[in-house]
């Protein structure tokens, strides 16, 4: 018997019609599902999605175009002898800010950054008044630590007067208090002492962004100071500097020449110019406690003396000072952003920042520099505040400020 004549009439044409519409049906589901994926997955790939929405925030975020900072380097500062006691109240106690307590005629907020040559070693010990003006040997009080550095973030110690207090001793000290404040320093009364001449310093600057907001951040640089007042360079001494400046901007400074006189002598002039060829962004010197000329050789500026800012002498001429407003601008590129990141590596004395820079292959940046010039006013009994105007000009004329802006180009001074 057959299988079609064994079945009721009708009933294996309907089930196979069922069976068709299923399949149909499936395919239909089928091809949209696949088709509802494939679009999802496509939407997932495209630019439109939301990870890559992300992604291209990030990539919109405003970008960092140049690294600027503004920096006032300043004279002679000592808060020893006569400005010690001027500082003294009648109940034999301190008022720690007396010295300091004019300089926001200076306008601090707009400097990222204020350098002294500071002439003092900073201990516990206790150097009668008289015994600093006989003997010419100061100490400075740490009490007044706190108030000096909330205006000097950088100390120069390159000089006669760190050794005051029993040689590397008394030095040794002072760089512990400075550790202690949070401040950087370079330099040592001794030249001799190659690791002490230059210092990476993470110099505090600002990120220029493209919408024209700002971040904070810090830009390793050299710091190289020499201490000549006694003695012409030695061999070597000098040249220490030629590792760093083959690597990064370097800020060179010299305490030189006889005091009390108004013009640079052709010893200080050998001097800075040898410092000169070896590639620093400018020289600046001090020592004679009197504002002295400028000089451009080889296209970089060099001041021969920036005279007293903080200190204690008597006459017109030690009682006016020539801080240097310098203002650097600096391109942002890959370069640049390795040297930031490097920055906290190089924020303490003695540290490993120009091998650090040299080990990740780091190249030299270029600056560009703008100057200006801003007089002060201070001495004995007389606190230190910004100059009127005859006083800055004098200062300017002495400087002969007008003929060496002419020569860096006029762009070069502010």
């Amino acid at each position: 018997m057959s299988w079609e004549y064994d079945r009721p009439a009708g009933r294996p044409k309907n089930k196979l019609l069922l069976i068709v519409a299923a399949i149909l049906v499936l395919g239909v589901v089928g091809t949209g599902y696949w088709a509802w994926n494939r679009h999802n997955n496509k939407i997932a790939r495209s630019p439109t999605s939301s990870s890559n929405q992300k992604s291209t925030q990030v990539s919109t975020k405003p970008q960092f175009s140049s690294v600027s900072g503004r920096y006032l380097f300043n004279g002679t500062v000592t808060w020893a002898r006569a400005v010690e006691r001027g500082a003294r109240l009648a109940n034999g106690t301190y008022d720690y800010s007396k010295p300091f307590s004019q300089l926001n005629t200076f306008q601090r907020e707009l400097y990222e950054g204020w350098s002294t040559d500071f002439e003092c070693p900073i201990t516990d010990n206790t150097v009668p008044y008289q015994t600093q003006i006989d003997n010419l040997i100061f100490n400075c009080r740490p009490e007044f630590l706190p108030e000096a550095t909330k205006y000097f973030n950088l100390f120069d110690l390159a000089n006669n007067h760190t050794d005051n207090q029993n040689g590397m001793v008394g030095l040794t000290k002072t760089r512990q208090y400075l550790d202690k404040a949070g401040v950087q320093y370079f330099g040592s009364f001794d030249p001799s002492v190659s690791d002490d001449v230059c210092e990476v310093v993470a110099l505090p600057v600002r990120l220029q962004k493209a919408d024209k907001t700002e971040e904070k951040a810090n830009l390793p640089v050299a710091f190289c100071a020499w201490h000549y007042f006694y003695r012409k360079p030695l061999a070597g001494e000098i040249e220490v500097m030629q590792k760093y400046a083959q690597i990064m901007p370097v800020f060179a400074f010299v305490e030189m020449g006889a005091e009390y006189h108004p013009s640079a002598d052709a010893i200080q002039q050998e001097i800075a110019h040898k410092v000169v060829d070896l590639g620093p962004e400018f020289l600046l010197a001090n020592n004679p406690h009197w504002v002295q000329n400028t000089e451009v050789y080889k296209g970089k500026l060099i001041v021969y003396s920036m005279g007293n800012f903080i200190f204690d002498q008597l006459n017109a001429e030690t009682n006016r000072s020539a801080s240097i407003d310098a203002t650097i601008t600096v391109p942002y590129d890959d370069n640049v952003a390795k040297w930031l990141a490097l920055a906290p590596k190089c924020a303490s004395f003695h540290d490993d920042c120009l091998n650090q820079a040299q080990l990740r292959g780091l190249t030299k940046y270029k600056l560009q520099l703008k100057y200006g010039v801003v007089a002060g006013q201070g001495g004995n009994n007389q606190i230190t505040h910004k100059a009127d105007a005859a006083t800055q000009t004098a200062v300017e004329q002495r400087l002969n400020w007008s003929q060496t802006c002419a020569q860096l180009g006029y762009n070069s001074c502010q």
